[in-house]
């Protein structure tokens, strides 16, 4: 079936093109190349390749480039707890396998269910759990991935209280397990788990 895009910058209509298989997530992988400057042309074809684990990714969770994209409520990242608090992520790191390292840091707003802002701070990255990956896409050159990156993360809120968490991110680019969700889940063990994702954009960035 023959499908018309249009693409958008802004407000600026930049070209339109017509392709006859969309592979998923296309339009959302197209955008972020487009955002980081470097697609003057669309290629013909989706490259997918297997990604060596000796790389150092950079992640972005519902900041920068994303929350350009067309796409509804790119950032921030947010996520839900069971009592209906909600917690948002945002923030950008790098990581790799081996070595297992991970860098990061961002800003957190915790609310209630009401929408009432119950702590907000800062957090960093400390410990790499796991990596799956699910796949990349490479655009002239630029390669994103999608997988599933779970790593613990300090918080320090602005009232001074300070706390630990697992942060699980999860982009959809590449071919997803079923059931996989776009966005982030925290889980603060011991005392709210954010286990629901709601909205947000993330994505990982080979070298």
């Amino acid at each position: 079936m023959e499908v018309y895009f249009n693409i958008f910058i802004g407000e600026f209509h930049v070209f339109e093109f017509m392709e006859v298989s969309i592979p998923k997530n296309f339009s959302k992988m197209c955008a972020i190349i487009i955002s980081i400057g470097l697609l003057a042309t669309l290629p013909s074809s989706l490259i997918l390749a297997d990604p060596s684990d000796d790389i150092t990714r950079t992640y972005l969770l519902g900041t920068g480039i994303l929350c350009g994209l067309p796409e509804p409520d790119p950032c921030p990242d947010i996520a839900m707890a069971d009592n209906g608090d909600t917690i948002e992520i945002t923030g950008s790191g790098t990581f790799s396998i081996h070595p297992k390292t991970v860098t990061g840091s961002g800003d957190f707003v915790h609310k209630n269910s009401a929408g009432t802002v119950l702590g907000s701070g800062t957090w960093a990255a400390t410990k790499l759990l796991s990596f799956t990956s699910y796949g990349t896409s490479t655009f002239d050159g630029v390669t994103i991935e999608g997988g599933k990156l779970v790593m613990r993360v300090h918080f320090i809120a602005a009232s001074g209280i300070e706390l630990d968490g697992i942060l699980q991110v999860d982009c959809l680019v590449g071919s997803p397990p079923a059931g996989a969700v776009e966005g982030v889940r925290l889980n603060v063990q011991g005392l709210i788990n954010f286990n629901k994702e709601v909205s947000g954009l993330t994505v990982y960035i080979q070298p």
